[in-house]
């Protein structure tokens, strides 16, 4: 969600005080008295003093019932004791006794906006606007609302309108800058988060936002230490914590071992506070009834995240599962829709909170709960942290482990996680696919593949689709030694915006002998039109540690070979488990070296690659990463051996033979 300064409206100045019309006699003297009360409450909630504001906030109400500004002040001090529908309530009265009043209305939109009700926050931050057209604080709020309702050209409007009412204002710059960030304009962005921290140098939000922007462009390391400093101001500032924690599994420079601490540090200060007592379920220890498993995830819409999902939820069946999709996001689209029709039941969750989530899904009986997110945007992990399911999952998402005690498998596959080599960096207890842990939703129309490139260019093209973060130096590194012993070979990179980020690249390349010419950065592309470009490249150059995912399943579906460097964890393990479930061993490189020496060797054999790239697409359809039957018949035995382990703690099924989990293959 867009982040707000932290400002709430309704206080009067001296001046407008000294100048406001009184009413004659004794409701003169109640609206002095009450003036005076007021004044004394803003002085209490500055201190921090909310229950004692919110007393002289009522005595003043007392004196003058129908004082809206008196009501305005309430609901400050109510939202600040987070109290949101009392404060709202409060809010509305003002309302009602003055029709318009923008403080009023700028401070229910805010309340909308932290409840994620984008829409009620747009109109009441529309009429602050009208009530108050000079107000900078509206004009970011409804930008912040009209931004979260994909109206991203008027809330860049609105942002603009606020800088020109109040310049400087930095909680104009430093929306602007991260909504110019997302609209790929990202070095306009960064002046704009730049210009807000130099006015503010210890603005926590502003360092996070910061670092936020640093890291989607692959300045890990820069935005690391902004998220430092960010967590040095603020040490309970979650998002930053989070962020921290996603952004270390690009570096290669943290071991298994702190990458499993940081995760627990996480869960030590976020989420461990929410683990129940007493933990009882009134789910029946059935082991063969029919199941009820839920799936929560924010990404049910245009996400990669989706057409992994897709498979599994339509060839579920629906005769030993019924089938729940928690939906943890406001935006809906086309991919919403087709996934809601593939539920049973359909949940969103986006807008309540995890306690009362927990709850509907106690109510609901659901039996397994399966986390598609871990540590990335909209999560839930408080809500698992309450463990509202006798048997929590997590999977897909995040290939590591969440550190929670109350999650209780992780699904992963025999080539991410081979026995032996990640258990102990886990809280959970790892549940192998004998194929794949993906599965992907087959295209539907697919660009052709074509030729080997390289036969009509008289050169090979490397490419590479994946985001910067994943580029980091150690892998630019090896891709320079590469290059320097192919030197007709150019490379192709895909996600990296004009400006800093390109020039990150380029600097670091041409600093290890890679001259700028032999540089090809993609242009952002409609979506067929980018898996077409795909296959104008020879082939692929997989990151480290950080594999790539979807982007290298779109790679191999378009013919094109994968070479990949096998990590010793979840994350640096993807393409290993991609390339095993094609029987390409032979693209799998066991050190860096290994890695240079196959390139060679299959740029120096064009005859190879195009046998290679012949026959890739129908590789991939018959395999297990596009057969969703497989892949179901699978998860599903899994379910059932993790219901089963649950019913034995309840003394049910204590006699049959075996601890449940199907065996690594």
């Amino acid at each position: 969600m867009k982040q707000l300064w932290n400002r709430w409206f309704g206080r009067r100045s001296a001046a407008e005080t000294k100048n406001a019309r009184l009413k004659p006699d004794a409701a003169a003297d109640n609206q002095a008295e009450a003036e005076r009360l007021i004044g004394e409450g803003n002085v209490l909630e500055d201190a921090g003093q909310l229950a004692a504001a919110e007393a002289q906030y009522r005595a003043a109400l007392k004196l003058c019932p129908d004082f809206a500004r008196g009501y305005v002040n309430l609901g400050n001090a109510q939202a600040a004791q987070e109290q949101p529908e009392a404060a709202a309530a409060s809010y509305r009265t003002a309302l009602r006794l003055k029709p318009g009043y923008g403080s009023a209305h700028v401070n229910l939109g805010r309340l909308y906006l932290y409840r994620r009700d984008y829409r009620n926050a747009a109109e009441h931050y529309a009429q602050a606007v009208q009530s108050m057209p000079d107000s900078a604080d509206a004009l970011v709020g409804l930008g912040c609302a009209l931004e979260e309702l994909q109206r991203r050209t008027e809330a860049e409007q609105a942002y603009r309108r606020a800088l020109e009412v109040e310049p400087g204002f930095p909680g104009a710059h430093l929306n602007l800058g991260q909504l110019l960030v997302a609209l790929k304009r990202p070095d306009e962005g960064l002046e704009h988060l730049e210009e807000a921290l130099s006015r503010l140098p210890d603005s926590a939000l502003g360092h996070f936002m910061l670092g936020d922007a640093l890291g989607r462009l692959g300045f890990t390391a820069e935005a690391m230490a902004q998220l430092e400093q960010t967590l040095h101001l603020q040490h309970d500032h979650e998002n930053a914590a989070g962020l921290k924690l996603f952004l270390m599994n690009f570096r290669p420079d943290y071991s298994m071992a702190e990458l499993f601490a940081a995760h627990l540090d996480y869960v030590s200060r976020f989420c461990a506070r929410f683990y129940p007592e007493n933990l009882q379920f009134a789910n029946v220890p059935d082991p063969d009834r029919p199941l009820k498993v839920g799936y929560v995830s924010g990404d049910f819409r245009m996400h990669p995240v989706s057409r992994f999902v897709k498979p599994f939820f339509v060839c579920h069946d629906r005769s030993s599962f019924k089938i729940y999709g928690f939906y943890n996001h406001h935006e809906t689209d086309a991919v919403t829709e087709q996934i809601k029709g593939l539920v049973d039941q359909w949940y969103p969750i986006g807008s309540i909170s995890d306690a009362d989530a927990a709850q509907l899904m106690r109510k609901l009986g659901i039996d397994i709960l399966v986390d598609l997110s871990g540590h990335t945007d909209f999560h839930r992990l408080q809500l698992f942290a309450r463990k509202p399911a006798p048997v929590q999952v997590t999977w897909l998402g995040y290939l590591g482990t969440t550190g929670l005690a109350t999650m209780d498998y992780r699904i992963c596959d025999t080539y991410t996680d081979p026995p032996g080599l990640t258990e102990c960096f886990h809280t959970e207890q790892l549940a192998r696919l004998p194929d794949c842990q993906w599965c992907f939703a087959p295209h539907v129309d697919l660009p052709p593949v074509g030729e080997l490139p390289m036969l009509g260019n008289g050169y090979p093209i490397l490419g590479s689709f994946n985001n910067p973060p994943k580029l980091n130096d150690r892998v630019l590194e090896l891709w320079a030694e590469v290059l320097n012993v192919i030197p007709q070979a150019r490379l192709r990179l895909a996600a990296v915006l004009p400006g800093r980020a390109e020039d990150r690249v380029v600097s670091i390349l041409n600093r290890l002998g890679v001259a700028p010419e032999r540089l090809e950065f993609m242009p952002r592309l409609p979506y067929r039109d980018y898996l077409a470009s795909i296959s104008a490249v020879d082939l692929a150059l997989d990151p480290f540690p950080y594999n790539g995912g979807t982007t290298s399943i779109e790679t191999l579906v378009m013919g094109v070979p994968l070479v990949t460097l096998a990590g010793d964890h979840s994350v640096a393990r993807g393409g290993v488990s991609l390339l095993s479930n094609l029987d390409l061993a032979e693209l799998i490189a066991a050190t860096p070296q290994d890695y240079v020496e196959i390139v060679q060797r299959l740029t120096n054999n064009p005859a190879r690659l195009a046998a290679l790239r012949g026959g890739l697409r129908e590789r991939v359809r018959a395999s297990p990463l596009m057969d969703g039957a497989r892949l179901t018949r699978n998860l599903e035995a899994l379910y059932r051996s993790m219901w089963r382990a649950w019913c034995k703690t309840q003394g049910v099924g204590e006699n049959e033979e075996g601890s449940g989990l199907l065996p690594a293959t």
